[in-house]
């Protein structure tokens, strides 16, 4: 239900925000009320709303190094795999226009010939 505080907590913070552009402030009832803009806002936060929880040590530069080096090394072989279908496609579309263009055509005219 991780889910359901941070919505919460979102919720909060964009009514802070819009009563902070606003300058109104919503009472009990819904009624809108003014408030002066020299007061700053306090933004209310639900009050089971979970830490953040932050990696204990950070990710090591040859730990990112070997991470980016294998994506890139799965991207290049994608890549390889869309060139190679590119090119058996390019071929056989060319194997049919020269199959195509090499016998020659034989037109029938059924139409009768003018006197």
């Amino acid at each position: 239900m991780k889910w359901k505080m941070e919505r919460d907590l979102l919720i909060a913070e964009t009514m802070a925000f819009v009563q902070s552009v606003t300058a109104k402030k919503m009472d009990a009832e819904g009624r809108a009320e003014s408030i002066p803009l020299d007061q700053p806002l306090e933004v209310a936060r639900p009050a089971h709303t979970a830490p953040v929880v932050r990696p204990a040590t950070p990710a090591r530069p040859n730990d990112l190094r070997e991470e980016i080096r294998g994506r890139v090394a799965a991207f290049r072989a994608h890549q390889e795999i869309f060139r190679r279908d590119r090119d058996e496609y390019c071929e056989s579309v060319l194997a049919k226009l020269r199959a195509a263009t090499q016998r020659p055509s034989r037109i029938v005219d059924d139409r009768p010939t003018k006197r």
